[in-house]
């Protein structure tokens, strides 16, 4: 078993410009949020070499298998290259990507990317847990991987910082 860490670490005293929280996001308040959904098997998806670079779509999405698995890790490299200094804009997942995800049946969707607008919208009405900006996805070696997120417990938050590791078995 290995335990990889996909939280990167902050300066307290970083720039505003420089902080990418890692953190998770949910319909209900972070407290309330079904263990399940923290803890979960997720299929590791490489959108590094994706069509469009701006946007992950429903057809970069369906060259994988996201099916029966509850969780999903989007892998762009975003994350990583934004840490290392390249400001570049984020990439949006399209309403038509998440509503992909969720024919699948996946429940939490993770990126290394912040899920924003009509997507994030999407995934939260129909009860998805989001965890965002995660780091050192690339440092992941199997398919499917054991995700878990452990997000401070906020009792009266929709969002919060969290840590999150993925274990491969």
């Amino acid at each position: 078993m290995i335990l990889i860490d996909l939280t990167h670490s902050m300066k307290r005293k970083a720039a505003e410009s420089d902080v990418v929280s890692v953190v998770v996001r949910s319909s209900g308040t972070i407290n309330n949020v079904p263990l399940d959904r923290l803890v979960t098997l997720a299929t590791v998806v490489d959108l590094t070499a994706r069509g469009e670079a701006g946007v992950v779509t429903r057809l970069d999405l369906a060259k994988t298998g996201v099916a029966d698995i509850g969780g999903c890790i989007l892998f762009t490299g975003w994350c990583d290259a934004y840490l290392s200094g390249e400001r570049v804009l984020p990439p949006k997942l399209t309403v038509d990507a998440a509503g992909y995800l969720l024919e699948g049946g996946v429940r939490t969707v993770a990126s290394d990317f912040p899920v924003t607008g009509g997507a994030a919208d999407m995934l939260l009405h129909n009860n998805c847990v989001l965890v965002h900006c995660l780091s050192g996805v690339g440092a992941l070696s199997r398919s499917v991987v054991r995700l878990v997120a452990l997000p401070l417990k906020l009792e009266d938050a929709f969002s919060a910082d969290a840590r999150v590791i993925a274990i491969e078995e």
